[in-house]
């Protein structure tokens, strides 16, 4: 075994395994509860052109990319946050269109952090862009969802910082309003300390935090000025969920979000009996039932120990 072929580079890592599932289970809620309030989702490349994210000395991507030279000479960077992505996509594509528009997506973005940060530069994010509408109603679209994500995978104690940029406080006492008559006021709290690394920002402006893991698990705010870069100017508001910094809340709260068709049931059979193992997995799995095929010989100690630790059902034949 070459050991030096399996380790991953610093600040990356594999998922895999139950951690895995709890995952795809929290991108797959969210998804449900944003799908519900009518955004479609969206993919860009995780290649883009360096211009796409730098603008001027400020932005925190001029030190912060993963950089590589093309073929024609041309500067490219992995994708290191999504909001400039959508953003040039909208402009590109949509343009023309004078409605609000809603946007979701999901995927990694990439970070070239310095080993003595000791944080991940490969990063999961799940988040929304609701563009074209500047009332202060998207504004608390943006945090209701927010909440109601956070709370359809258990977490209960977790609170939204806001900020604002502007000075607007007439603006932010009425998205506090809002979110007071849909009953989320505990979550909110106003925090004048609350900032952005990204130079794109200029109204409400906020982090949310949970135990168990020192850093937001979300962010997120209203960006006005942003898309005019791209060649066409609109108001616009989003949020993007930590997915990796969830995961690790919900571990240390000790809070399960593995959904139950994850759930495997073991056909065990003996020799001779393959054609009776195959119809019964058929069946389970025609039923919706995810289904192991496995030899009585192959059903040792420690796979019976597995099944057991996961609540497998197990069928012997």
């Amino acid at each position: 075994m070459n050991l030096s072929l399996l380790h991953t580079p610093d600040g990356v890592r594999d998922f895999y395994g139950k951690e895995l599932d709890n995952k795809n289970s929290i991108m797959n809620r969210f998804e449900e509860t944003i799908k519900s309030y009518g955004y479609d989702e969206i993919q860009t490349p995780t290649l883009e052109f360096l211009n796409v994210f730098l603008e001027d000395e400020d932005y925190l991507y001029q030190t912060k990319t993963f950089r590589f030279i093309d073929r024609d000479g041309e500067t490219l960077v992995l994708r290191p946050d999504y909001t400039p992505s959508v953003a040039r996509c909208a402009v590109k594509y949509f343009s023309d269109e004078n409605i609000p528009i809603r946007f979701f997506y999901k995927g990694n973005a990439f970070s070239n952090k310095g080993l003595y940060e000791g944080k991940a530069i490969e990063v999961t994010q799940m988040g929304i862009e609701l563009l074209k509408d500047d009332t202060a109603l998207a504004d608390a679209e943006v945090l209701e969802i927010v909440v109601k994500n956070l709370l359809s995978i258990g977490l209960e104690e977790f609170k939204i910082c806001v900020n604002t940029k502007e000075g607007n406080t007439d603006r932010l006492d009425k998205v506090f309003e809002i979110l007071d008559k849909m009953g989320y006021s505990k979550y909110i709290t106003y925090d004048p300390d609350i900032e952005s690394n990204f130079k794109y920002y200029t109204g409400i402006l906020f982090k949310v935090y949970t135990y168990g893991v020192g850093d937001s698990i979300c962010k997120g705010g209203r960006y006005n000025s942003l898309l005019e870069k791209y060649g066409e100017g609109a108001p616009a508001v989003g949020c993007v969920f930590m997915i990796d910094n969830i995961l690790q809340s919900l571990k240390k709260q000790k809070i399960n979000v593995e959904d139950e068709n994850n759930s495997k049931t073991f056909v065990v059979y003996k020799e001779g009996a393959e054609n009776e193992a195959v119809n019964k997995a058929r069946e389970l799995r025609e039923s919706g039932v995810p289904c192991v095929t496995v030899s009585d010989s192959l059903f040792n100690d420690e796979l019976k120990k597995k099944c057991e630790e996961n609540d497998y059902r197990i069928i012997i034949l």
